[in-house]
């Protein structure tokens, strides 16, 4: 029998015609896409809320990809985000594209591993010609079939592409490895191996790899009946497959470990529920297959089955299995794509549940691959007439582009996606819930309301509707019933470090310090490189005067996310606090590049640069956040001083009686005024009988004792014409001095009032 080695491995020109258009048409179906938005589910912890994913390729970002997180190991999916980041940032089209480009690889992949894997056995021309259509037709329905939208307009699903690309890659090199008389063999093996490994670290659903292996070994590449079903071949073959079992042993183990906060327990779901809802499971993935309609970013689990669809399903994966047994001689490939269908769906059909999602479309990805198979082969062998049959595939290929094309656009973003989820399923709490969040963001809060309590009329328990629930109460400021919606959500899932995190900022609005640090530790817990605990506990232990812990919880918060202003902004304040203008500052700049428009952030600069005498920059800042509006006496007080020292004087005696209207006994205030009435260059802005009065009453407010405060009284009453009183006080003023400075001006200003001038100062 010739070898595949002694033909020519150039592809004829139709064949290039096939990819070329496999790939436009794939292309053209999801470019679109690149006008979406990221959605809020999952796409947050995945991408856009993501410090390590932010950063970009780092050793550090490396490092922790290959930690458990989102309830997975995968880390070159956590790698292969970071790389788009570093290359697109947070515009959500490029992050898109990659997807995209990887579903049309995947495409190409498949039609190229189909071509290779039915002519390994069989040379005569025109069989492997029709064998090319057909593989063609398998990759046009992977492609282009909308059940697969999810796994490529989802951002966050970019372990389901990223996977199948090594999956694929895996199968081609042992093709290339099952090659009669290949010289490279063991080469191939290799590639092999490296290849599985790197699907393994995209996804964990790529375990059950080796079974497939095992699957191409009964048919298309047909080794296990070259070896006429011997028992001794046959463990050669399985011999063979050790290293692939081993490997995927230790990715169970590693995805175990990862999901063992997500995985449902026993108590939740019994055995029966569990293989019942595995029937339903299969039965509604097999009819999607044909039907692919109402079609949602996620179906609500039914905890209570109906016995007649149990029976069905149960029913109807007999017949199918008992036909594909009746035909494995005759009709090997509906024994391959069904058990291919059934093999591959195993880690997520529900037999050890995760989360609570009755099923999923992302699901079908890889598992449909097998159908493909079959349906392509049987319709071969049903339509007989070539016309017919191209007839047919056209018609398909154009209906499942028109489908897919629509479900596309309910990805456009989060809002049009949960909307249609909410309109093609039943009692979706988890749509309504999000649908509510979205109208939360735009403060129609009673609206959200009412939708979080239909969300809770469906599933009382579950903890998402609770938690954004407390969300909305903590807006509308209404802590206790904030308090008992985020205790809610925590009974029913406790190891919720979100949740924690925001009872603890409810906690700390109410003052209850202890409760609300006991709330951030148990998120630290739960997720020790949570840069918002670490950042919230800190402003916490700030507030109780525990200075040195707080810095200590900053700096592990910017530790994890450098780009967290929130917490560089706290850290300056705090600096400031502990007399490090410096360090204050320079936190606060940084917080400022990372957030411009933060008026916060503006204001704490503009103190620190007032705190360092940078009047001018101080001045332009505090413009900014400084309104005639602002509530706040001590705002008006500081954008005054920075004026003052800046010359623009009348500005600044308008700012200073703006605090004065907000706090009348506001000391700083009423000597600022004072000293500018005393003693300004301008006519127009001295009164010294007013200086005389609002100097008194700040020195009666600091008890007399306040140096600063004596010295512009002794200003003002030498504006009056009362020297002696003058030099009383200024001689008082430079008794109590306490820096160099200011008992140098205290000389200065006596020696002027010995010879009967009043103080000019600026």
């Amino acid at each position: 029998m010739p070898t595949v080695m002694q033909r020519s491995d150039k592809n004829p020109p139709e064949i290039r015609w096939i990819y070329a258009g496999l790939a436009v048409l794939t292309l053209a179906l999801y470019l679109p896409a690149l006008t979406h938005n990221f959605v809020e589910y999952d796409d947050q912890q995945y991408v856009t809320d993501n410090p390590h994913v932010q950063g970009g390729l780092t050793w550090s970002g490396l490092m922790w990809a290959f930690g458990y997180h989102a309830g997975n190991w995968h880390p070159l999916a956590w790698l292969s985000h970071m790389a788009d980041c570093q290359i697109f940032g947070a515009r959500p089209w490029g992050h898109h594209l990659t997807n995209i480009l990887l579903h049309t690889a995947n495409t190409l992949l498949l039609f190229a591993l189909m071509k290779r894997l039915t002519r390994l056995r069989d040379d005569a021309p025109a069989r492997q010609a029709g064998f090319v259509w057909r593989s063609a037709a398998v990759a046009a329905l992977f492609a282009w079939h909308p059940l697969h939208v999810e796994s490529v307009a989802w951002v966050a699903e970019r372990k389901d592409v990223l996977c199948a690309f090594f999956w694929l890659l895996t199968l081609l090199a042992y093709a290339k490895f099952c090659e009669p008389g290949n010289p490279r063999s063991k080469v191939w093996y290799g590639v092999t191996v490296l290849a599985f490994c790197c699907a393994l670290m995209a996804k964990p659903m790529a375990v059950t790899l080796p079974f497939v292996m095992l699957l191409l070994d009964f048919w298309p590449v047909k080794r296990i009946s070259d070896f006429g079903f011997r028992i001794s071949d046959f463990f050669r073959l399985l011999l063979e497959k050790v290293p692939f079992f081993a490997l995927a042993a230790i990715g169970c183990w590693l995805t175990l470990q990862a999901q063992a906060i997500a995985i449902v327990s026993k108590g939740g779901l019994s055995i029966p529920q569990r293989l019942a809802h595995t029937l339903v499971a299969y039965d509604h993935y097999f009819w999607a297959l044909f039907f692919p309609v109402h079609l949602a970013v996620y179906y609500p689990y039914v905890l209570e089955l109906d016995s007649s669809s149990v029976i069905f399903s149960g029913l109807l994966l007999a017949v199918v299995t008992c036909t594909a047994l009746v035909n494995w001689k005759s009709r090997p490939w509906i024994l391959f794509g069904w058990l291919w269908f059934l093999g591959t769906l195993i880690p997520v059909i529900g037999l050890v549940q995760v989360g609570d999602q009755a099923w999923a479309d992302r699901y079908t990805y890889l598992p449909f691959i097998g159908l493909f198979v079959a349906v392509v082969w049987l319709a071969v062998e049903v339509f007989r007439n070539k016309k017919l049959l191209a007839g047919l595939a056209v018609a398909t290929g154009m209906a499942m582009l028109a489908a897919s094309s629509l479900q596309l656009t309910y990805w456009k973003n989060t809002w049009t996606l949960f909307d249609h989820a909410n309109k093609v399923t039943k009692e979706n709490y988890m749509a309504i819930t999000v649908l509510a969040s979205q109208l939360a963001k735009q403060n129609k809060y009673d609206q959200a309301i009412a939708l979080y309590n239909q969300a809770l009329s469906y599933k009382p328990t579950f903890p998402e509707t609770h938690f954004f629930l407390g969300n909305a109460f903590d807006e509308l400021n209404r802590p206790d019933e904030a308090v008992a919606e985020y205790e809610k959500a925590l009974w029913f899932k406790p190891m919720q470090e979100q949740t924690h995190i925001f009872l603890g900022i409810v906690l700390g609005k109410q003052k209850k310090y202890e409760a609300a640090i006991t709330n951030y530790e148990a998120a630290l817990q739960i997720t020790p490189d949570s840069a918002p605990a670490h950042n919230n506990l800190a402003r916490i232990l700030q507030t109780e005067g525990k200075f040195d812990e707080a810095i200590g919880h900053y700096r592990a918060a910017l530790a994890i996310d450098p780009k967290l202003a929130i917490a560089h902004n706290n850290l300056g304040i705090l600096l400031l606090q502990k007399s490090d203008p410096a360090g204050g500052t320079a936190e606060l700049r940084e917080a400022l590049r990372l957030n411009p428009t933060n008026g916060e952030t503006m204001f704490n600069l503009g103190l620190a640069l007032n705190q360092q005498s940078q009047w001018h920059e101080a001045a332009d800042l505090l413009s900014k956040t400084v309104g005639p509006n602002s509530p706040d006496a001590k705002a008006h007080y500081e954008f005054g001083r920075a004026l003052a020292h800046v010359n623009k004087t009348r500005d600044a005696m308008r700012e200073f009686a703006s605090a004065l209207l907000l706090q009348p006994d506001y000391a700083d205030a009423l000597d600022a005024l004072a000293w500018i009435a005393a003693t300004d260059a301008d006519d127009a802005n001295r009164n010294g009988a007013q200086a005389v009065v609002m100097a008194k009453r700040a020195c009666e407010l600091t008890q007399n004792t306040d140096a600063e405060k004596l010295k512009t009284l002794a200003a003002a009453r030498a504006e009056i014409g009362d020297f002696d009183g003058a030099k009383k006080t200024v001689n008082q003023a430079l008794a109590t001095a306490g820096n160099e400075e200011l008992r140098t001006l205290c000389r200065q200003m006596a020696d002027s009032f010995a010879q009967a001038k009043p103080w000019r100062g600026n």
